[in-house]
């Protein structure tokens, strides 16, 4: 493994990690909010293998810092793509979980032509797209975060990490056709994000397919990482032929 840090044009450092050959596929990983690249950690030893592996702390989250009031979407957009353009690589696959399958999502909107393949494990488009639950009565734990933020550092970041939760995606139907990418959309069968939702999302997308893992929930790449990553290991390395 090799870490590397890169610094943004606005001074924000973004620290990431590289596994495997880089003459490889190249994927890039995407943790969920208020998490970090350490998620996929029992997931690597699978993926470095056969791929080239680039394991991203997002801004804000992790070892990376942030610079700006909030975290936003479009810095988090503008970061990979900076990490892209600094690797001179064409084309990546990218795995991204929940707000990191959000944020793929984004990304392969704005930049197409460099994305080869997608696996979007728990996206929504939407707060309608998930149980409640998982948005704890909507904004109370933004309003917690905000009040305990002067105190507390930790308070904080969260808060400014909850911000992404709250900001619209404003992903269009049209923009989810265009998207002529290979896409593998994965959820529990107990997920937080309501199965409908990702149906959804697959219809409209010209080229997308949904594994659902049955007795699993949101957090399936948490408490089942080797088997997460052997089923989709074969659409990130060489297709769209998923094990299904």
């Amino acid at each position: 493994m090799k870490t590397h840090v890169l610094t943004m044009p606005d001074g924000t450092k973004i620290v990431y990690d590289e596994y495997g050959n880089d003459t490889l596929t190249t994927v890039l990983l995407l943790h969920g909010n208020g998490s970090s690249a350490r998620y996929f950690k029992r997931q690597l030893p699978i993926y470095a293998a056969h791929l080239h592996v680039i394991a991203i702390d997002s801004r804000g989250h992790g070892r990376s810092n942030n610079t700006q009031p909030d975290i936003k979407i479009t810095d988090l957009i503008s970061d990979i793509e900076q990490i892209r353009t600094t690797l001179h690589l064409d084309k990546v696959v990218i795995l991204g979980y929940s707000d990191g399958a959000n944020i793929a999502m984004k990304y392969a909107i704005q930049y197409p032509q460099h994305v080869a393949r997608l696996v979007l494990n728990a996206p929504n488009l939407t707060s309608e797209g998930v149980y409640k639950i998982l948005w704890w009565g909507d904004n109370v734990a933004q309003v917690a975060t905000a009040a305990m933020a002067p105190v507390s550092a930790y308070a904080k970041r969260r808060h400014q990490q909850l911000h992404v939760m709250s900001e619209p995606l404003n992903i269009t139907c049209q923009q989810l056709a265009d998207l002529a990418i290979p896409t593998l959309i994965v959820i529990g069968e107990f997920d937080l994000v309501k199965r409908r939702h990702i149906e959804h999302i697959a219809e409209i997308m010209p080229h997308a397919q949904v594994m659902i893992l049955k007795g699993h929930g949101h957090f399936v790449t948490y408490t089942n990482p080797r088997k997460f990553a052997q089923l989709v290991a074969p659409f990130l390395i060489g297709g769209n032929d998923a094990k299904i």
